[in-house]
């Protein structure tokens, strides 16, 4: 089951959405979640290659132990990881 936060139109950065996104899954408010975006990705340097990139753009990452994929066009979707995820690394996909 997938979670999706944010739509094109949402005008808060990717990395707001993430935040929300996982902790809302968590069950937790995103003030109170615990670990921070920080652990897991430089929230600066994600916003931008979201804004930056094109509508074909995927970027995975796993984020407080969920499996988060944003798309170019600010689309942010939260699922439980599988095993096919990666752990620590990003994967960036931009056609």
């Amino acid at each position: 089951m997938s979670d999706q936060v944010g739509s094109p139109d949402d005008r808060r950065p990717p990395s707001e959405r993430v935040v929300e996104a996982v902790a809302t899954a968590s069950g937790t408010s995103p003030l109170d979640f615990e670990p921070t975006l920080y652990d897991a990705v430089d929230p600066e340097a994600l916003d931008s290659l979201v804004r930056s990139g094109s509508d074909e753009l995927r970027i995975q990452f796993r984020y407080g132990g969920r499996s988060v994929h944003i798309t170019g066009n600010g689309r942010v979707d939260v699922s439980a990881p599988s095993e096919d995820d990666p752990s620590s690394e990003w994967i960036v996909f931009d056609e």
